[in-house]
């Protein structure tokens, strides 16, 4: 029979008080004791402790007096973005990019290190060691942006760019090199609360993404949440079976293969070696340009093709679960106004309902917003061990005495639009 101690109990009502005061500051920014009670439901009294604890830690800070109601004025409270500087490790262009950037999205340091499918541990580790070796301060915490199927436990699988399942969970080994609380999360899905966080989707909580590019996959947002799935591996759609250019016969995933038939057939690469084959080669211009570029009849037919690839994978999320507004994403993004229309008048006409298409506007700095959004929604990987750990299981609610209802929209706090990303930010030690 297990039996929990009243102090364990204690650390952890403490930390899901910390969490709460920490979620809707960054939610929300500045606001009083007062506000702030409101929204997270706690008394001011039981916060009180847990507000100094954040101020102790440099959290949280005090802005000032807000306008007086009749009393004395309140004091307003903000959390200080800059506090916390996460380390955030993706894959990009056959390399390992790790960067430390703070919550507000600056980028203080940015470092790559090439990386070999079949050691992808090795760059990993050269990546995480070289950003320390740059940095002024070290970082408070790790996101891991992983291409391919994350479960729901953090293994990655399926990932053409990390080769051979490493043997251990990535996220494992960079807390062990780093000593940092790690999470490891999907690509395309910090890509989908990035364009939520502060593009494409700013202004609606509810979206499908489709992102193209090495392999072709997608991710759901409802309510301003991710959707995973039961194991984590919700969005591959690449994966769908696709009549493709084996004569129309069609393909069907094996289980186990990394690569499905429809990115097999329409992903950038494939995209490319179709367009070499019929002797259009883009050199340093993207492929997506040389087609729409090239004067050939085989081009306008080829890209054509690949436009109905692309929304085929929309207009299987619109049938499916309704979300409303496609986002299309990754090398999707770089297609001109003509084609872009085009591709999404192909989604429009094959969903059975009426859908708004639009297109990523924050590229590869979408990764940085998805994983600031990440942190907000889950800040125990910053705040001190021995609060206690975090709970792998929800923990049942404070008690009566000490948690008061709170409105319920604001019941499950969810990516807002305020935590700009710096467009120019400075870079330093870019190795």
């Amino acid at each position: 029979m297990s039996m929990v101690t009243p102090s364990a109990a204690n650390g952890a009502q403490r930390l899901r008080r910390h969490e709460a005061v920490v979620s809707a500051l960054l939610e929300h920014g500045t606001m009083s004791r007062t506000e702030l009670a409101e929204i997270t439901g706690y008394s001011q009294s039981s916060m009180t402790s847990s507000i100094r604890h954040l101020i102790r830690l440099g959290h949280v800070i005090e802005t000032g007096r807000g306008r007086s109601t009749g009393g004395r004025r309140r004091t307003l409270l903000e959390f200080d973005r800059r506090s916390v500087l996460l380390m955030i490790l993706s894959v990009d262009a056959g390399h390992m990019v790790a960067r430390q950037v703070d919550l507000s999205g600056t980028v203080h340091v940015q470092v790559r290190r090439k990386l070999d499918p079949e050691h992808p541990q090795a760059a990993v580790t050269a990546a995480v060691e070289a950003l320390q070796n740059a940095a002024e301060a070290q970082s408070t915490c790790a996101i891991i942006s992983m291409p391919g199927v994350v479960s729901a436990d953090g293994d990655v699988s399926l990932a053409p760019a990390l080769g051979a399942s490493p043997g251990r969970r990535l996220q494992d080994l960079v807390a062990e090199i780093s000593g940092l609380h790690t999470i490891g999360e999907n690509d395309v899905n910090l890509l989908a609360l990035g364009e939520s966080e502060d593009g494409a989707v700013r202004d609606g909580d509810d979206f499908g993404l489709i992102y193209v590019g090495d392999g072709i996959g997608g991710a759901l947002v409802l309510n301003g949440q991710v959707r995973r799935g039961a194991t984590g591996s919700a969005g591959e759609i690449g994966f769908l079976p696709w009549s493709g250019a084996d004569g129309g016969t069609l393909t069907r995933a094996v289980s186990g293969t990394a690569v499905g038939p429809l990115e097999y057939d329409w992903s950038v690469p494939a995209l490319s070696a179709k367009a070499e084959a019929i002797g259009i080669e883009s050199g340093t211009t993207h492929i997506v340009t040389a087609l729409e570029q090239s004067d050939s009849p085989d081009a306008a037919i080829l890209l054509g093709q690949a436009l109905d690839a692309w929304a085929y994978a929309a207009i299987v999320l619109t049938c499916v679960v309704n979300p409303g507004r496609i986002v299309l994403a990754g090398d999707a993004a770089t297609l001109g106004p003509a084609s872009r229309e085009a591709l999404a008048d192909r989604v429009r006409a094959g969903s059975p309902s009426p859908v708004d298409v639009c297109y990523a506007e924050l590229g590869d700095r979408a990764i940085v917003s998805g994983a600031i959004a990440q942190v907000r929604t889950a800040p125990w990987i910053f705040l001190p061990e021995e609060d206690s750990p975090h709970p792998q299981s929800p923990e049942p609610a404070a008690p009566d005495s000490e948690r008061r209802p709170g409105p319920e929209s604001m019941a499950e706090p969810h990516p807002n639009n305020e935590t700009p990303y710096t467009n120019t930010p400075h870079l330093e030690g870019e190795i």
